[in-house]
């Protein structure tokens, strides 16, 4: 033991790589990261947001984002009644009734899609869509 030479760098309390998790500080800390990591991913994974963005007032992009909000929620008839609200607010705006014409379309509303479709059609008659559109009018049509 006499030949052992000193370490220049003094040993304080370190911990040898093999008794790293002996140390009970370093233990809870670990398991408390663990427990934050698991709460946040099970947090994201199953929680939804249950309240609705708060804005005061009244417009047409207030009830679209609304509306989009709840469609992206699953909540179909919020989304449509926030469409409505919407277009109440501005019937002259063709993105609305794009919007809850497609919406109603993909939920098998056929009678509201096609009442939504042709007000799209009265409001853009030279819209690129026309065709397509007129298209699909007749084939819901022949659905219900």
């Amino acid at each position: 033991m006499a030949n052992t030479p000193k370490s220049p760098v003094p040993r304080g309390r370190r911990i040898p790589l093999s008794q790293f998790w002996l140390d009970w500080r370093i233990s809870l800390f670990l398991i408390g990261v663990c427990v934050l990591v698991l709460g946040v991913a099970l947090v994201a994974l199953t929680g939804r947001p249950t309240v609705v963005p708060s804005v005061a007032g009244s417009s047409p992009a207030i009830h679209s984002e609304r509306a989009q909000f709840y469609e992206g929620l699953g909540r179909i008839e919020d989304a449509i009644r926030e469409y409505e609200a919407a277009i109440r607010l501005s019937p002259a705006d063709p993105a609305l009734y794009r919007a809850l014409a497609l919406l109603s379309d993909r939920e098998g509303r056929f009678a509201e899609a096609i009442v939504a479709y042709e007000r799209l059609l009265q409001l853009e008659p030279a819209s690129p869509e026309e065709s397509a559109i007129r298209r699909r009018i007749a084939e819901l049509r022949q659905r219900r």
